[in-house]
């Protein structure tokens, strides 16, 4: 910076006395403009540079979604299922690329399917953090922990590493659990999605408001969206869609939020009459990766795509605290957007399910 500033006082210098050199210094004016310019050019350049790494530099937020489907067709003794399994990971990540602070969740929503095609959408679902002991893998365990023990456990075991080192950690055994001794004993179930979803958050992580001091947390909603529930009544196709928003948020000492990024998976199924199940998209992208390509813009009343209105609500909530996030008024005639006129101009889509994403992950 200082050398910045010194390069545009000896640019200012040179002018000056071009101004004062009157017509006989014509020759000597020309190629002093030429030096003022390049001197000029050379400090917006360092200057930019500089605003560059401050914004590289930094604690970094990040987030990252790995999901997967799978089907099995109903008939007249069992139900069939239409299944999705999105792992998530937040991460703080410090300056040196390293993990500071890791958390891990799945939304593993399954939907029956009856013979008909047909299924219930009154169903509820909670992630496998929010089940806690309900989700019952204690018994099965050979080391005798639930999945959220054994999630934690490998979370704060990745406190230190790089993606790259994530990626390198080693897998094996029946359920592709880590080999290394010093997380074995707490983790022996698969974490290859976790290492996958960790490793893309810490890569994708970037500079939006956190430090190293504060408290990293993870909240996921889900909920049904556009279901077609009978197949006859839908041209013999049903729709079965589950949508699940992704909060990974961090708060200081106050509980005042200092970073937060929204995300959201939706998983689409097709049920026939005959009770056949099938995944419409063989592979879930995550809406911020999706970016452009998911096709808001043109029908936004502001003309601004998904991705976008996401980050300014997100960036909007910096400053709030949970209660503060509750207490957002949104536009119930409309789409149930913000209706605080300092983010409505930002964000008129609906972030109802976000609020209450963040409300799990503050809770």
């Amino acid at each position: 910076m200082k050398k910045a500033i010194a390069l545009v006082m000896a640019a200012c210098l040179a002018f000056s006395l071009v101004a004062c050199g009157g017509a006989s210094s014509t020759a000597t004016s020309t190629s002093t403009a030429s030096s003022t310019a390049a001197s000029s050019e050379a400090a917006s350049s360092e200057a930019a540079s500089s605003e560059a790494a401050a914004t590289e530099a930094g604690v970094k937020t990040g987030m990252a979604i790995v999901s997967k489907t799978s089907v099995s067709d109903a008939d007249a003794d069992a139900d069939g299922n239409a299944q999705v399994d999105s792992t998530a990971a937040a991460v703080l990540v410090g300056e040196d690329g390293k993990i500071i602070s890791c958390k891990l969740d799945v939304a593993q929503n399954k939907v029956a399917v009856k013979a008909d095609g047909s299924f219930d959408t009154t169903a509820t679902f909670k992630s496998k953090q929010e089940l806690k002991e309900e989700y019952n893998m204690k018994g099965a365990s050979p080391i005798g922990k639930e999945w959220y023990e054994q999630a934690n456990a490998f979370a704060e075991y990745v406190v230190g590493m790089t993606a790259e080192e994530v990626r390198a950690i080693e897998v094996g055994g029946d359920h592709n659990g880590p080999v290394d001794a010093d997380i074995a004993a707490s983790c022996t179930m698969s974490v290859t999605d976790f290492i996958e979803a960790i490793a893309q958050a810490t890569e994708n992580a970037q500079v939006l408001g956190a430090s190293a001091e504060d408290t990293l947390s993870l909240g996921l909603s889900t909920e049904f969206s556009s279901s077609a529930v009978q197949p006859a009544d839908n041209e013999g196709e049903g729709l079965v869609q589950t949508d699940t928003t992704y909060a990974a948020v961090t708060t200081d000492a106050d509980g005042k939020i200092t970073s937060s990024i929204w995300d959201c998976t939706q998983a689409k199924f097709t049920t026939t009459e005959e009770g056949a199940v099938a995944a419409k998209d063989e592979t879930i992208v995550p809406k911020q990766t999706q970016k452009e390509a998911y096709g808001m813009t043109a029908a936004s009343p502001i003309g601004k795509e998904w991705f976008e209105q996401a980050n300014a609500y997100a960036a909007w909530l910096v400053g709030k605290t949970a209660a503060d996030v509750a207490a957002v008024e949104t536009d119930a005639e409309g789409h149930n957007g913000p209706t605080d006129a300092d983010i409505a101009a930002s964000c008129t889509m609906d972030v109802r399910e976000f609020n209450n994403a963040v409300a799990k992950a503050l809770a």
